[in-house]
C-alpha cells in the first residue's frame, strides 16, 4: 500500500480512505501494455458490473469519531482478452463533505485463474485517492489450489482459502510487518459468495486496528462491500499508457492557519486535540516559540493541563532547534509534573531531527536508577534511533552498555525493539539464559519474529520452560505470522512430551506441536 503505517496522522487530515493504498515498490510489469488499446480501437461491451463501497473511520480512545471517509463507485470489468476495467459513478465523501474526483477511471489488469493480477492504473499520480483500487481487486481474488500473498498498509500477508458450496473464506497464514508499522491488535474478516460460474457475486470485508502515535491510541475501522449488479452495457474508452497521468487528488493544498492572539491560539489548540493536523501543529508551534518564553509556556500548561499533549505535539512538529531546546527546557523545569514530562520524553524520542541535546537529556534520565522517568526515557532513547537515524550510533552504544548491566534490563530489551537496530540482537540473545523469568520472556518476545534466533530460543525453553516465555513465544509467532520450520517443531515436541503444564501444552499446540 502507498501509505506507510506511520503516516496515519496525514490520513486523518486528507481522508482515512487513503489508508488502503498500495506500496510504491509494487510496480506493474510492462507486459500489460504489449497490446494497448489505441484511440482507434473498436468499443467493446464490458461483461460484469460491481458496486463497491468503502467506509473508513478513525476513533479516539473514548470512541469519539475523529474522521470518517466513504468512497464508492461502479466497476465494470471486461473478461475478454482485453482485460480492461472502468470505474464510473465515483463518489468520495470526507467527513460528510463531497470531494471532487474524476467522473471515471479506466485501468488495465491481468487474470491468473481466479486471481486478478498486475493492475495498471495508467500513470495515475501516486497521491490520488483511487490508488486504493488494486487492493479492492485483491479482495476479489481467491485460489483453491494455492496461497495468495498481498501487500497492505502494514506489510505483506499470505492467505489460504477454503470453499464450502458457493461460500469462500480465508485464513491468514503469515504476516510480515514493515519496520515502521505502528499497528497493534489487528482483526479482520473476509467472505465471498460465488455465482454459478465461480465469479464473485458478493464480497464483504472488515478490519479493525489499534494504532499508536505519540502515546495516543486510535482505532481504525474499515468496511468494504462489493456486490454484483445486473449487467450494465458500458463501452470501453480508448486509453493510452499515461491516460490518468493528469488527474489530481481530491484534497486541496492545505493553507497555513494564521494565529493572531491568545483567543485564536486557544481555538487552534482545541482543534488540534481532535484533528492532530500536522500543518496546524506546526503553525501552533511557531506561534508558541515566537510569542512565549519558558515561564509563560509553563504557565500556559498549568492553566489548562488538558492542553499539554497538544502543546508538546505542536513543538515536536515545529522541528526546529529552538523547538527541541524548548522541549528539553520544559523537561528540566520543576513546575512541570511527571505526566507532562513523560509526554516530553516521548516527543524528544520521536522528534525526527534530534541533536545531542535530546540524546543527552534522555540518556541522563535513563541513567538514574531511582528516577520515576528512567524507564520512559529508556524506551524513547530506543525510538530516537528509528526516528533520527543520525543518532543511531549514540543510541546503539548506550543500549549495548545497558544490556551488559542489570539496571532496568527488561525495559532495555524493549528499547532495543523500539530502536530497530539489528546489531543489538545478538547481545539480547545472550539474555535468553537469564535466571530471571521476566528477562528471559522479554528477550524471547523480541527475538521471536526473527527465524534466525528460533533455535537459540528453543534451546533456552528446553532448558528452562517457563509459562511466561513459552506463552510469549507462541503469541508473538501468532501475531507476526512467522512460521516455525519442521526441525524446530520437532525439538519443541520433546518439550510437549516432557511437560505436564497444561498451559505450556496448549501454547505449543497453537504452534502445531503435539
Amino acid at each position: 500500500m502507498k501509505l506507510k503505517a506511520t503516516l496515519l496522522l496525514l490520513a486523518l487530515c486528507t481522508g482515512c480512505i487513503l489508508y488502503l493504498t498500495q506500496h510504491k515498490e509494487e510496480q506493474v510489469e510492462q507486459t500489460l501494455f504489449k497490446n494497448p488499446i489505441s484511440h482507434s480501437a473498436p468499443k467493446k461491451i464490458l461483461q460484469h458490473t460491481y458496486s463497491v463501497t468503502i467506509e473508513s473511520a478513525v476513533l479516539a480512545e473514548n470512541k469519539a469519531v475523529i474522521t470518517h471517509s466513504s468512497l464508492s463507485w461502479h466497476m465494470h470489468l471486461d473478461n475478454t482478452q482485453v482485460n480492461q476495467g472502468l470505474l464510473t459513478d465515483i463518489v468520495f465523501m470526507n467527513n460528510g463533505k463531497p470531494q471532487p474526483l474524476t467522473p471515471q477511471l479506466p485501468f488495465i489488469f491481468n487474470r491468473r485463474g481466479t486471481e486478478i493480477t498486475q493492475v495498471d492504473l495508467l500513470a495515475l499520480p501516486s497521491e490520488h485517492t483511487l490508488n486504493v483500487l488494486p487492493n479492492i481487486l485483491n479482495l476479489m481474488s481467491f485460489s483453491e489450489q494455492s496461497t495468495l500473498t498481498f501487500n497492505d498498509a502494514h506489510g505483506m500477508k499470505t492467505y489460504s482459502y477454503n470453499r464450502l458450496g458457493d461460500q469462500i473464506d480465508r485464513h491468514l497464514e503469515s504476516r510480515q510487518l514493515h519496520s515502521a508499522s505502528a499497528i497493534n491488535d489487528e482483526q479482520e474478516h473476509w467472505t465471498m459468495t460465488l455465482t454459478n460460474q465461480d465469479t464473485p457475486l458478493e464480497v464483504s470485508y472488515s478490519s479493525e486496528n489499534l494504532w499508536e502515535n505519540n502515546a495516543q491510541k486510535y482505532r481504525v475501522i474499515q468496511k468494504v462491500h462489493i456486490t454484483r449488479l445486473n449487467h450494465q452495457p458500458t463501452p470501453l474508452i480508448a486509453v493510452s499508457r499515461n491516460h490518468n497521468a493528469t488527474l489530481t487528488k481530491a484534497s486541496q493544498s492545505p493553507v497555513a492557519r494564521e494565529i493572531t492572539g491568545p483567543e485564536a491560539l486557544q481555538d487552534a489548540i482545541l482543534e488540534l486535540k481532535t484533528s492532530l493536523d500536522p500543518l496546524l501543529a506546526k503553525q501552533i508551534g511557531k506561534h508558541l516559540l515566537s510569542e512565549y518564553d519558558l515561564s509563560e509556556l509553563v504557565a500556559l500548561i498549568e492553566e489548562d493541563p488538558t492542553a499539554s499533549s497538544a502543546i508538546i505535539y505542536a513543538l515536536q512538529k515545529e522541528q526546529s532547534p529552538l523547538a527541541e531546546q524548548m522541549l528539553t527546557d520544559l523537561l528540566s523545569t520543576e513546575q512541570v509534573n511527571i505526566q507532562t514530562k513523560q509526554k516530553l520524553l516521548i516527543a524528544l524520542g520521536r522528534f525526527g531531527a534530534s541533536s545531542n541535546i535530546s540524546f543527552n537529556a534522555l540518556a541522563t534520565i535513563a541513567d538514574k536508577p531511582n528516577s520515576p522517568l528512567a524507564k520512559t526515557a529508556l524506551l524513547n532513547l530506543g525510538s530516537m534511533a528509528k526516528f533520527t537515524p543520525q543518532q543511531q550510533a549514540s543510541v546503539e552504544t548506550f543500549l549495548l552498555n545497558s544490556l551488559n548491566g542489570e539496571q532496568h534490563l527488561g525495559t532495555v530489551i524493549l528499547a532495543v525493539g523500539n530502536s530497530k537496530i539489528p546489531h543489538l540482537l545478538p547481545t539480547v540473545a545472550k539474555l535468553l539464559q537469564h535466571p530471571q523469568a521476566d528477562i528471559q520472556r522479554d528477550a524471547v518476545k523480541l527475538l521471536s519474529t526473527d527465524p534466525h534466533y528460533h533455535g537459540q530460543i528453543i534451546t533456552a525453553l528446553l532448558k528452562n520452560p517457563t509459562v511466561q516465555s513459552v506463552d510469549a513465544f507462541a503469541r508473538t509467532l501468532s501475531d507476526s505470522g512467522v512460521v516455525l520450520n519442521q526441525q524446530n517443531k520437532t525439538r519443541l515436541k520433546n518439550l510437549f512430551n516432557s511437560t505436564d503444564n497444561p498451559i505450556i501444552k496448549k501454547r505449543l499446540k497453537a504452534l502445531g506441536v503435539g
